[in-house]
C-alpha cells in the first residue's frame, strides 16, 4: 500500500492533483460529492444491514437446528429401546426431507455407535470422529464445522437417561443465499438512490453555480472596464447577498473612477491656468521690470541729471542769491525724485506691511486708492480678535488678493461703492469685497477658466487662497455687483 501511494505520488504531484482538482468545475465537484456520499451511506446500510440480518438468521438457525434435534431425540428414544432400525431410518429420512436446511441426521446409541443416518451411500470420512461424545451431558450442543460446501452448524443432543445421542448438522448456504440476495437488492437500490441523488445534484448545481457564473461574467467585464455591468440575482441567500455586494462595489467603482475622472479633469484645468499664471507672472515680471528701468530713466535719470547740470552750474555762480536760488531748486527736484522713488518701492513692496502688518497696509493702500480713483468710495472694517501678527505669508497673500481685487474694480467693476471686510479670528481670517458695480455671469466664467480663457485675477486669487489650504468664492449676477469670499485657516496660536 505505501510503495503504491509512492509511486502515485512519484507520477501525480501535490500540484498536479491541485490543479487537476482546481481545474475541475464546480457543479463535477458537487455532483461528486453527492455520489461519494449516497455511495458510502449505502456501503454503510449494507455492511450494517448485512452484519445484522446474518446474526438474526444465524441465531435463528442455530434455535431451528436444536428444535429438530430435540424433536429426533425424544421420539428416537423408544425406538432405540426397542431396536426399530428401520423406524429410526425412517425418521432420518422423514426430518432431511422435510427440512432443506438439514444436510445430515446421526443417531447413536449408548455406547456411540451410529445407528440410523440420512446418507444413501455411507457417511463421510472424519464425520463421526468431529464431536466427542459425553455421557450425563445436559442440554444440547452447537459447533460450526467447516465443509466442502460451507460451514455446517453441528448439533448435539443427549438422549434421556442416556440411551444414546441425535446430531443434526444444519447447512448455512440457504442463509447465506439470502444475506446475498438481500445485499444485492440493497446495492440496487442504492445504485438507484445515487442515480437520483446524481440527477438531482445536476439540478441543483446548476442552479447554484448558474448565479456563479454570472457574477464572474460580470467581474471579468468590471476587470476589463466595463464599470456598468450589474447581475441580476433574487432572494436574501448567501448567493443573493453576494450578487448585491457586487452591484454595491461596482456602483463604488464606477462612482469613484468617474470622481476620479471629474478630479484629474479638474486637475488638468488647474495645471493649465497654473501655467497660464507662470506665463502670466513671467510677463509681468518683464513688464514690471520695463516700468521700473522707464521710470528710472524717465522720471529718477532726468531728475539726477538735472541735479548734476544744477550742481556744475551752481558751482560756477559767484553771486550769492542766485546761488541760493538754484539751490533751492535742486533740493526741490531731489525731493520730488526721493517721492518717485519711494512710490516705485511701495508699489514693489510696501514696507509698512513688513513693519506694521496686514492692517496697517490696507489702510495706506486704501487711503492712496481713494486718492488715485476718486470716483469710488472704498470702505475698510476691520475686526482683529488676536494680539499676534498673522503669519507673513497670509499678509502678504491678504494685501495682494485686496490689491488685485481693487485692481480689478477700477478696470472692469465700473463701481461707485466698495467695502472691504477683514475678520480676524484665532483660528481663520475671512475677508469680504463687495462692489456695487456692473458684475459678471459666473458660470461663463467658470466655463471660460475650463477653456484656458480665465481671467487672471480671479484665478490669480483662487490659486493664493488654495495654496494656504483656504476656499475662495464668487457670487456675482451682471448688473448686481460681484462679491468676494477668502477664508484662510489657522492653526493654533496664529500660525498657519
Amino acid at each position: 500500500m505505501i510503495k503504491t501511494m509512492k509511486r502515485i505520488t512519484k507520477y501525480f504531484p501535490d500540484r498536479t492533483l491541485q490543479k487537476i482538482q482546481e481545474a475541475v468545475p464546480l457543479n463535477v465537484k458537487i455532483m461528486g460529492i453527492v455520489a461519494v456520499f449516497i455511495s458510502l451511506l449505502g456501503l454503510t446500510v449494507i455492511i450494517d444491514m448485512r452484519s445484522y440480518v446474518t446474526g438474526i438468521l444465524d441465531d435463528q438457525l442455530r434455535k431451528r437446528a436444536v428444535t429438530i434435534g430435540n424433536e429426533v431425540a425424544s421420539e428416537s428414544m423408544n425406538l432405540i429401546l426397542v431396536g426399530d432400525l428401520i423406524g429410526l431410518f425412517e425418521k432420518t429420512k422423514a426430518v432431511s426431507m422435510h427440512n432443506k436446511d438439514v444436510r445430515y441426521v446421526l443417531i447413536l446409541d449408548e455406547k456411540g455407535q451410529l445407528v440410523a443416518h440420512n446418507f444413501g451411500q455411507g457417511i463421510p470420512v472424519g464425520l463421526l470422529e468431529l464431536r466427542q461424545l459425553e455421557k450425563d451431558a445436559i442440554g444440547s450442543d452447537v459447533i460450526e464445522v467447516d465443509s466442502e460446501e460451507g460451514v455446517i452448524l453441528d448439533v448435539l443432543v443427549p438422549l434421556e437417561r442416556n440411551t444414546g445421542w441425535v446430531r443434526i448438522g444444519m447447512s448455512e448456504a440457504n442463509l447465506n443465499q439470502t444475506i446475498n440476495a438481500l445485499s444485492i437488492k440493497l446495492m440496487v437500490t442504492t445504485l438507484g438512490i445515487t442515480i437520483l441523488g446524481l440527477f438531482g445534484a445536476f439540478i441543483m448545481s446548476n442552479l447554484l453555480t448558474r448565479p456563479i457564473k454570472r457574477l464572474v461574467d460580470a467581474s471579468i467585464a468590471v476587470a476589463e472596464g466595463d464599470l456598468s455591468q450589474r447581475v441580476s440575482i433574487g432572494g436574501q441567500d448567501e448567493i443573493g447577498q453576494l450578487g448585491s455586494s457586487f452591484n454595491g462595489m461596482a456602483e463604488s467603482l464606477e462612482r469613484y473612477t468617474q470622481e476620479r475622472e471629474a478630479l484629474l479633469a479638474e486637475l488638468m484645468d488647474k495645471e493649465q491656468i497654473r501655467q497660464q499664471l507662470l506665463n502670466k507672472v513671467i510677463s509681468a515680471q518683464e513688464e514690471e521690470r520695463k516700468r521700473i528701468a522707464r521710470e528710472l530713466h524717465d522720471e529718477a535719470g532726468q531728475s539726477l541729471t538735472s541735479l548734476i547740470i544744477g550742481l556744475k552750474l551752481l558751482s560756477q555762480q559767484n553771486e550769492l542769491e542766485q546761488a541760493r536760488g538754484m539751490a533751492e531748486d535742486l533740493r526741490k527736484v531731489a525731493y520730488l525724485t526721493l517721492e518717485d522713488v519711494h512710490r516705485l518701492a511701495v508699489e514693489l513692496r510696501p514696507t509698512v506691511l513688513d513693519d506694521m502688518g496686514l492692517v496697517a497696509a490696507l489702510e495706506r493702500y486704501v487711503t492712496e486708492y481713494r486718492r488715485q480713483q476718486d470716483s469710488v468710495v472704498v470702505d475698510l472694517e476691520v475686526h482683529n480678535q488676536v494680539m499676534e501678527r498673522l503669519p507673513s505669508e497670509v499678509e502678504t497673500n491678504l494685501y495682494r488678493i485686496v490689491q488685485e481685487a481693487l485692481t480689478n474694480v477700477a478696470k472692469y467693476a465700473k463701481a461707485r461703492n466698495v467695502s472691504i471686510v477683514l475678520e480676524i479670528r484665532p483660528k481663520s481670517v475671512n475677508l469680504i469685497i463687495e462692489d456695487d458695480g456692473v458684475g459678471f455671469d459666473v458660470e461663463q466664467v467658470i466655463s471660460e477658466s475650463n477653456q484656458g480663457r480665465q481671467n487672471l485675477g480671479l484665478a490669480g486669487m483662487q490659486e493664493r487662497s488654495a495654496l494656504l489650504g483656504g476656499t475662495f468664492e464668487i457670487e456675482s449676477e451682471p448688473g448686481r455687483g460681484t462679491t468676494l469670499y477668502v477664508r484662510l485657516p489657522l492653526e493654533k496660536g496664529g500660525g498657519v
